[in-house]
């Protein structure tokens, strides 16, 4: 019995059955259609739609590494003027967390694009039917979608404020403005990469009746 048990081959995790149904959890690195953007535009218009996000992608994740060295300068530099120098920057506080901000907002919609946001995958270890669990996860989209526009709502409704009332910074005078727009740009981001994944999980579940068919026939 000790040798069988020895000799039995163990699968990974990967392959295991229980993860069959869950591709976040069955397939390693994630494929491109779990992502919010589809990886084959499905008509013309998919394809510009997709051509113009992919510009907007690439401007985002190029404010948040040009935010992420500022930050990482400015703390440095921080350092050197403070105990070198012996003058330090009285701005600090404000420009940080600018930064920062700005930072956590992009990130926030850059990981809605990605499907990096938290989410369970114990809806595969109940229902075993990949119809039953797209469903499931269409729903899912759908209300992630509803609770970031609730969300937003507020934020925005905040941020617009501070905008409209003319604040500005206690130490730099910068408007308060160039802080809270980041929540803007932040949830309209996450609103939009969600819509994109509710679209594209609709269009699975339209196909996948037909992909049954095509299989049984």
């Amino acid at each position: 019995m000790q040798q069988e048990k020895l000799t039995t081959p163990v699968k990974p995790v990967a392959e295991a059955k229980i993860y069959d149904y869950d591709p976040d959890l069955s397939t390693h690195p994630i494929p491109p259609h779990l992502h919010a953007i589809p990886d084959q535009p499905d008509s013309r218009v998919d394809s510009y739609l997709m051509r113009f996000e992919r510009l907007l992608n690439w401007i985002f994740r190029g404010m948040m590494m040009v935010a992420g060295l500022s930050l990482a300068v400015l703390m440095f530099s921080q350092v050197i003027m403070r105990y070198v120098l012996e003058s330090p920057f009285t701005g600090i506080e404000e420009v940080s967390i600018l930064l920062a901000v700005w930072i956590y907002f992009l990130g926030m919609g850059y990981a809605t694009r990605e499907r990096e946001h938290i989410h369970g995958g114990i809806v595969s270890l109940v229902v075993k039917d990949p119809y039953k669990v797209n469903i499931i996860r269409f729903i899912g989209s759908i209300t992630c979608m509803i609770a970031a526009c609730i969300f937003g709502y507020f934020a925005c409704k905040y941020a617009l404020k501070e905008i409209d009332r003319g604040r500005v910074s206690v130490n730099l005078r910068w408007p308060r403005g160039l802080w809270s727009g980041s929540m803007i740009i932040g949830f309209a981001m996450m609103v939009g990469y969600f819509l994109l994944e509710t679209i594209n999980e609709f269009r699975s579940l339209r196909k996948m009746p037909h992909a049954r068919e095509a299989q049984e026939e």
